[in-house]
């Protein structure tokens, strides 16, 4: 989509607006707080983190933050307890007519008190995949994929899901005294897939790199700044996955190569093409893991490859205000010359409105350049 056609959609972004709803209270338009900065952090592999900043809601009479909205005073502290529930949303214009980037939970409260100043209150907390980061589990599965390992361990979210089949039957999965969170990292990673919520749902599954871009951003219109960087020095030309059969003993081997790496753009040269080119010998990475048959072995090859050829090209922008920027999507940049002119995918996205508008930073990688 081309930055025109946003403008229409938003209004020529001339009234950036924002809700945040605390028990389903909207502070602003419901309790009068002034809210004075609001921001969302979203990336790929991580519960989504969101912040806001509450001014002039300190009473000096009563030495207590509260909320005067024409009835009793409300105690923030207590609207504001762990676990309260929370909406946020960013856009243009009408606020009832904005769409929700993030469902979350409080976890965490502060302030700063000093003589002569009047203390503002700071909110934090993070969507549903919060409750996978705390404590640790063992637990083990038995013939079954990875994708029913992982729909058990976001059950206790109570997210909708869209978990896609990983296929590959395994003999025996286990999680070892690990947290959720960081298990659910180890099986996308050894599948070579993504996972994130959106619109209150538990998305796994292959990362959206390879289709057209979804938004259009030249610099100077719309793209406030951009900084990629180009390394080859974690770029290898072939992934080899060494494991051993348990019905014979005989050594297994995965192989991956360049071309089974996913987004690679058909113009450019891969991170793998580079640095064969740049040295001598062909760089092989080898690894030996517990796997049991070959097709376990080519699946953690193919894993291993494209995340490192994900690492080839990174980058970091910073737009004007646009919702529409996610992780898990692809956006093109222009007006930046060769080579960097080109279509990057998104692995995260930061939201933020304050006195100073609303802006979008990202963070993007690519296969080739």
């Amino acid at each position: 989509m081309k930055l025109s056609e946003l403008e229409k959609q938003y209004g020529d972004y001339y009234v950036p607006a924002f809700t945040v709803a605390v028990g389903g209270q909207d502070l602003v338009r419901d309790l009068y707080l002034t809210v004075t900065s609001v921001e969302v952090d979203l990336k790929e592999k991580t519960p989504g983190r969101f912040s806001f900043n509450v001014a002039n809601a300190f009473d000096w009479k009563s030495r207590a933050f509260v909320a005067k909205s024409g009835g009793d005073p409300i105690d923030l502290i207590k609207l504001f307890e762990f676990g309260s529930p929370v909406e946020i949303k960013f856009g243009y214009g009408d606020p009832s007519s904005l769409e929700s980037m993030l469902h979350g939970m409080i976890t965490e409260i502060s302030t700063s008190y000093a003589d002569g100043a009047t203390p503002e209150l700071s909110i934090s907390g993070y969507d549903p995949l919060y409750s996978l980061v705390n404590g640790k589990n063992t637990r083990q599965w038995e013939g079954v994929p990875d994708s029913d390992a992982v729909a058990e361990l976001v059950d206790v979210t109570g997210l909708s899901t869209d978990i896609r089949s990983t296929e590959t039957v395994q003999a025996r999965i286990d999680q070892s005294q690990e947290a959720d969170i960081a298990f659910l990292n180890k099986l996308a990673e050894r599948n070579g897939v993504t996972f994130y919520v959106r619109d209150d749902t538990f998305y796994f599954g292959p990362r959206n790199n390879t289709a057209t871009a979804d938004i259009k951003l030249p610099l100077g219109q719309g793209l406030l700044k951009f900084n990629p960087d180009a390394n080859i020095a974690s770029q290898v030309k072939t992934v080899e996955v060494l494991g051993r059969s348990a019905q014979t003993g005989d050594t297994i081997i995965g192989r991956a190569s360049q071309n089974d790496a996913s987004g690679v753009d058909s113009n450019a040269e891969s991170g793998s093409e580079r640095v064969a080119a740049a040295v001598d010998t062909e760089p092989v990475m080898r690894v030996r893991a517990a796997v049991h048959t070959v097709e376990e072995a080519q699946q953690r090859a193919r894993a291993i490859l494209e995340e490192k050829s994900q690492e080839f090209v990174t980058g970091d922008g910073e737009s004007i205000g646009l919702p529409d920027i996610l992780p898990d999507m692809n956006i093109e940049l222009t007006a930046l010359g060769a080579p960097f002119s080109k279509t990057y995918y998104v692995n995260g996205a930061k939201h933020k409105v304050d006195g100073s508008g609303y802006r979008t930073t990202f963070s993007v990688q690519e296969t080739s350049v």
